[in-house]
């Protein structure tokens, strides 16, 4: 089944387009795009999520064009993490993750349902932030707080979860952390889940699919291991490099960067 299908899908923004953007992307997997700096990868993301809205074509969740849907609706279905610059207030973990019940309750409903509880409950649990949840979210460190941001997107209980670069500005250890939680997410509950990553080897080693945008256009779509070769890493990442899997793992071992390119 497909979750998301992108329908000759065009932006300009600040001198950059997307060009044609035509795929779909299936129902409880985990779809990364790739590319380099500028291909297009971001603004995409956020036109799937309604953060922008495209110059043409169309975007469709569940074969219902986004356009159509009520906007409780749509974040009951969609939930979008978004790269982690600006600061929050001062919350405590668990505050954070109960904004994730928003789009459930009443203009004047004040505080959460038991049902609400559960649920917040079980978004901490499963991102392993139940410890912190009575401690101020600045005073976590950068991993924790990821943590704790993807734990308020479960709590939104949506069946596909978008995230934009969520390992950017985290060590390698709370990296695997994160993707491993994200993995754990999709393999349990079924979640479909689409983000951005520029870390090769772990788009490869977690996704089921990867998109690659160059220039605001489709390069390659399809499985790591029929993506990801050296003379995809020449075309796309103007980069002369080798590349092996161990397993479901890449090893890209760059030369050197191609010249004029």
């Amino acid at each position: 089944m497909i979750a998301i299908e992108a329908k000759n899908i065009c932006h300009q923004i600040e001198g950059f387009s997307l060009n044609d953007i035509n795929l779909s992307i299936p129902k409880s997997k985990i779809t990364t795009i790739i590319g380099p700096n500028g291909s297009g990868k971001s603004t995409f993301l956020k036109i799937i999520s309604q953060l922008l809205t495209c110059k043409c074509g169309e975007i469709c969740v569940y074969d219902k064009p986004v356009e159509c849907y009520k906007k409780k609706d749509f974040a009951k279905t969609v939930s979008m993490l978004p790269q982690s610059k600006q600061s929050l207030p001062d919350i405590t973990v668990k505050e954070l993750v109960s904004y994730g019940r928003s789009p459930y309750k009443s203009l004047f409903q004040k505080g959460n349902t038991s049902a609400d509880d559960e649920i917040i409950e079980w978004a901490m649990d499963v991102t392993g932030i139940t410890k912190n949840q009575n401690r101020m979210f600045h005073s976590l460190s950068g991993g924790e707080q990821q943590k704790a941001r993807i734990a308020m997107a479960l709590a939104q209980k949506t069946d596909i979860l978008l995230l934009d670069e969520p390992t950017t500005y985290l060590d390698i250890a709370h990296q695997i952390d994160v993707m491993e939680i994200l993995q754990q997410i999709n393999e349990e509950y079924k979640i479909t889940i689409v983000m951005v990553l520029h870390e090769l080897q772990q788009a490869a080693a977690y996704s089921d699919f990867l998109i690659a945008l160059k220039g605001g256009c489709v390069a390659k779509f399809g499985e790591p291991q029929s993506i990801l070769t050296s003379e995809f890493l020449k075309n796309v990442y103007n980069i002369d490099a080798s590349i092996r899997f161990e397993d479901s793992y890449p090893i890209i071992i760059p030369n050197k960067p191609i010249k004029g390119k």
